[in-house]
């Protein structure tokens, strides 16, 4: 899991006007289709090889004790990127300089020998960080207190949970103090006590001048932790600025992404045993609780989403989102983004999400519902709803929105 940076790109440091700079990073893989690629690829012989492109035209200038999230969607080149700035990596082009001491928290069992044990392992890293015999002998108590690892410490690696192997790597290295610290998801198989103790650690590195580049497919430990974020899309930077902005407009996509219509004749009384939920059926409620499909601005209304699950213990956040004819979203609301806790321990269930007073101008608009995991993020199922609901009144407007509103002459 852990990594040093021993590359020759990313040998010494960049001072403190910049802890980590990258310019027009290329990163390409060779895709295999023979066997005799395969050899050909290890003989150093890939021209004419096909690719795919991880990284292209990447560009990016980090300051010491920024905390920045590094989001996007599997395949985006996010460990890519981490891997080339811990030094394990080489770019296909560009420059890459990273402040020295780096560490990596990569792939679980990156830079671990699994007949090593735990106690083994931590001083192979630190060696390999440059700490002398003496240091790490020094600062083995406190890694080995961080990780917890009782009773393991002495037993080999692969007799560990990823869990533990986690732990241990996060101990050794945030112990050794790197100036730039890289962590991939190491806090995914952690349990919520291992996750806190790692933030406090992250925060009293970000705190004290130090660099964390943390990639988590977890946005509500980017949007806490972090102040600023980067989304990679394709391998390339989709957007790079404060976390809250980066976050929405990822999250956004990845709603609109997933929209679909209905199928014919779905049978909306069951889930398929393959599937972790399936929206059942979407009803508008006018203030007076009846079904309906027409609404005046401002009428008080409800949006009632009824939804099943395969397994009675999956958490399950809801979102609903209004768009007009030309597709427009005017409205969107999701129990995650308004700290609603998410639903579990039943197979059917119902969410209602009630307005006050819904500010829509007159026309057609289309709803569409999204049920999501306990994060929010990724959807677990999504629908258009079949029928368009339409908002009627008595005079024309080119807007969208109809707020309450009062004039005043004051002159």
């Amino acid at each position: 899991m852990p990594f040093a940076a021993t590359a020759e790109h990313n040998v010494g440091s960049v001072g403190r006007e910049a802890a980590i700079v990258v310019s027009g990073l290329v990163k390409k893989y060779p895709l295999f289709r023979r066997r005799r690629d395969r050899a050909m690829a290890f003989l150093g012989a890939t021209r004419g090889l096909a690719s795919k492109v991880a990284l292209e035209g990447v560009n990016l200038t980090i300051q010491p004790g920024e905390a920045v999230g590094l989001i996007g969607e599997n395949g985006s080149g996010k460990s890519s990127l981490l891997r080339i700035l811990a030094g394990i990596s080489q770019p296909d082009a560009g420059e890459v300089r990273v402040e020295r001491p780096v560490a990596g928290i990569l792939e679980l069992g990156l830079g671990f020998h699994p007949d090593f044990t735990g106690r083994d392992n931590a001083l192979l890293y630190g060696a390999l960080l440059g700490l002398d015999d003496g240091e790490i002998e020094r600062r083995l108590p406190a890694i080995l207190a961080f990780a917890d690892l009782g009773e393991f410490a002495d037993q080999p690696l692969r007799t560990y949970s990823s869990g533990m192997a986690a732990r241990l790597a996060f101990a050794v290295a945030s112990e050794v103090e790197p100036r730039v610290l890289l962590v991939d998801e190491a806090l995914a198989v952690g349990d919520g006590a291992f996750q806190k103790k790692c933030v406090d650690r992250m925060v009293r590195f970000r705190d004290s001048g130090r660099t964390v580049l943390f990639c988590s497919h977890a946005m509500y430990l980017v949007t806490g932790f972090c102040r600023r974020a980067i989304w990679l899309h394709h391998g390339r930077v989709e957007g790079d600025g404060p976390v809250v902005e980066v976050v929405q407009a990822y999250e956004t996509y990845l709603m609109s992404r997933e929209r679909r219509r209905l199928e014919d004749g779905r049978d909306d009384t069951t889930v398929d045993s393959q599937a972790l939920a399936r929206i059942v059926r979407v009803r508008l409620l006018d203030g007076a609780g009846a079904e309906t499909s027409r609404l005046v601005p401002r009428q008080r209304c409800s949006f009632v989403v009824s939804f099943a699950v395969g397994d009675p213990e999956t958490a399950c956040h809801v979102g609903v989102a209004i768009d007009s004819a030309d597709g427009r979203c005017v409205f969107g609301a999701m129990t995650a983004w308004d700290g609603v806790p998410p639903t579990r321990g039943a197979r059917e269930r119902t969410v209602r999400l009630d307005v006050p007073s819904l500010p829509l101008a007159p026309g057609r608009f289309t709803v569409s519902v999204f049920v999501l995991d306990e994060t929010g993020l990724l959807p677990l199922d999504t629908v258009l709803a079949s029928d368009r609901f339409e908002v009627t009144g008595s005079s024309w407007t080119l807007s969208l929105v109809d707020a309450e509103r009062t004039w005043v002459v004051e002159s």
